[in-house]
This record gives C-alpha cells, sequence and structure tokens, in this order.
C-alpha cells in the first residue's frame, strides 16, 4: 500500500514488441482459416443431405472428394488404353464406339453389345451405303498407291508389276475413271471426234490406250497398246519398244499416258513408227508442266514440228506435232527432259 499523497507520476504506455505484433497477426489467420474451413464443411454438408446416406463418408469430406477424382482419372486412363471400344460401368450391356474404328459413324445400329458383334462380324449389314464409303475409300488408296508408282519407275517396270498383278490394272483405271469423270471434257472424247473427220484408211496408234475406248469407237484402223488387255484388240507390251516397222502409223497418240521416268523413249519411239509428215497427238495433264515451251523444244529435238497447242481447258493442254521428214539423230543436250513432266501425284483426303 502506498501512503496518502504518494504520486508516481506519468505513466507511460507499454511499447508493442515485434513479437506481440506477429502473435496477434497469427491469431487473425488462424480465426479466417478456422471460419474458411467452417464454411467448406457447411457446403459439403449441404450437398450431402442431396445424397444417398452411403454415397458420402460426412466425417471424412476431404477423403470423399479425393475418391472422386481418382475415379474420374481411372476412368480416363481406361477411354485412353481401350482403342476399340470401352464397356460402360452403368451396364456392360452397352457399348460405345471409338473414333479410331471403321464403325464409328455407324449410327444406324443400337449401342448394345450384341448389335457391335453383328456389325464386326457381318460389316455387309451396315445401312445406308457406309460400307460402300468404306469401300470407297479403300479403292481411292490403291489407285493413288498405283497412280505414284506408274510415276515414278520406267515403263518396263511397269510392266513386270502389271504381270506380276494384273488386279493391279483394273483397280487403277477404276479410280482414274472416277477422277476423270469430274472433268468438264474427257480429251479421250476430242481425240475421238478429231479422228472421226479422217479417212477411215488411215492406221492410228494409240499408245498407253488404258481400257482402249479409241480403239473400239473410231471408224478409223487403230492399233491399241499397253501394259495390260482389257479386251482382244489391245496388243500387251512396252510401249518404248513396240513390235511394228519403221514408219508404219499415220497418227500416234498419246493420251494421258506419258508416264513413265523414260517417257522420252516412248516419244522416240513413236518418231520411228511415224510416216514421215505423220501426225502426233498428246494430251497431258497442265499441273505436270514444269515449262511447257522446253517440253516443246524436247519434241523439236527428237524431230517432230509443233503445228497447235490448244490450253483452253484448265484440266489438260492437247498438242499436235508433225514428224519432219528428215532429222539428224542427235542427243537431247540443252536440258533435263525426265525434269520437265512432274509426277501427277492426287491429293491424299
Amino acid at each position: 500500500m502506498f501512503e496518502t499523497g504518494w504520486n508516481l507520476g506519468k505513466v507511460k504506455p507499454q511499447k508493442t514488441t515485434t513479437n506481440d505484433k506477429r502473435n496477434k497477426k497469427r491469431t487473425q489467420e488462424q480465426v479466417a482459416y478456422t471460419e474458411k474451413k467452417k464454411r467448406k464443411l457447411n457446403n459439403i454438408s449441404k450437398i450431402s443431405k442431396n445424397q444417398e446416406p452411403n454415397q458420402l463418408d460426412k466425417n471424412k469430406p476431404k477423403k470423399y472428394a479425393q475418391s472422386i477424382k481418382d475415379e474420374k482419372l481411372k476412368e480416363h486412363h481406361q477411354i485412353g488404353q481401350n482403342k476399340q471400344m470401352i464397356i460402360s460401368k452403368k451396364s456392360k450391356s452397352k457399348v460405345v464406339f471409338n473414333t479410331h474404328s471403321p464403325f464409328a459413324d455407324a449410327d444406324d445400329f443400337d449401342n448394345s453389345e450384341e448389335s457391335a458383334k453383328e456389325v464386326l462380324l457381318n460389316p455387309e449389314k451396315l445401312k445406308n451405303g457406309k460400307l460402300e464409303k468404306m469401300r470407297k475409300k479403300l479403292s481411292e488408296g490403291k489407285f493413288r498407291w498405283i497412280n505414284e508408282q506408274l510415276y515414278t519407275i520406267t515403263g518396263s517396270k511397269a510392266l513386270e508389276m502389271f504381270q506380276e498383278n494384273p488386279q493391279l490394272f483394273d483397280e487403277y483405271h477404276d479410280g482414274f475413271r472416277s477422277v476423270v469423270e469430274s472433268w468438264p471434257v474427257n480429251p479421250v472424247d476430242l481425240i475421238l471426234l478429231y479422228l472421226k473427220q479422217k479417212s477411215e484408211e488411215i492406221i492410228v496408234a494409240d499408245l498407253g490406250c488404258g481400257e482402249g475406248k479409241i480403239g473400239l469407237e473410231s471408224p478409223n484402223k487403230v492399233l491399241s497398246f499397253d501394259l495390260v488387255a482389257k479386251h482382244d484388240k489391245v496388243i500387251v507390251c512396252d510401249i518404248a519398244k513396240l513390235p511394228i516397222p519403221d514408219s508404219f502409223f499415220d497418227i500416234v497418240i498419246f493420251c494421258l499416258s506419258l508416264m513413265g521416268t523414260n517417257y522420252v523413249e516412248f516419244l522416240k519411239e513413236a518418231y520411228r513408227v511415224l510416216k514421215p509428215s505423220g501426225e502426233l497427238k498428246i494430251a497431258e495433264v497442265v499441273s505436270r508442266f514444269s515449262d511447257i515451251n522446253k517440253f516443246i523444244e524436247v519434241l523439236a529435238e527428237i524431230g517432230f514440228k509443233l503445228m497447235k497447242k490448244d490450253n483452253s481447258n484448265k484440266m489438260f493442254i492437247m498438242f499436235d506435232f508433225a514428224k519432219k521428214k528428215s532429222n539428224k539423230t542427235k542427243k537431247l543436250q540443252s536440258h533435263h527432259a525426265a525434269e520437265l513432266l512432274k509426277p501427277c501425284v492426287y491429293k491424299r483426303r
């Protein structure tokens, strides 16, 4: 006890230390964290009211949330591993077609396992022409492969290829026919109109005749040559080596058939079998020419004179040449002739 009248004077307030500030801040953070945790628990408890009693462990909300994530990850992993079809967890009788399956768009069938097996084992039962579409894509792929081979090998190699597998010839021309049908005009039809105006006594060579349409429909005397005979009027041979004597034909035709890497040999053979002043008619895809003028120069070096050039069609160009009466044999020197005609490669779709 202090005696009466004793005065302590002014008492200075205690300074707040750094530790006190930190403790106060930690207390505030703990309160905020506790409030946040309570709100999360309240939200989970609200959700749990709409769930079945056994579906949620109310005492362990975090564990439940983690289990949901694990289930989703497992499901995605299962879908990624299965390349053909996955079985639904809800019902084993349902299947889902994967996009890599050839029947990915087979929506005409129900989604049952029995229907899936029926489609896989009996693809002919596909409806609405889906099987036909699949066959068409396969045919287009074969055509592109054969087409690339013909443009990147010699005529003799192409002859060997077709002799080993004659069916390739039909597959190629089926695809080629579908391509040309989309053109405004078929060059074969233009050549037929030209021949019908000529004398029926002239002798024509159709080199690389394909299905031999010119030989079948022209009123003239036509000998057709190709790697495979589609009918008995076609002579099978390498058109760089024709079984024909010199100066035999009045007209020689190459209609979209300068295909081998040695196409210059085909043109030299045409010069050999043509009569003096005989006609050489060429129809070829426009996009193949890297330099049309140099191509004409190559023909001039072989012994042909350009009479007419028709590039009015956007798909192909046509040339009319005449065989010079005399031509000194010489090697092609000024350019690489094989590079003047590029392979006609169709785009993959």
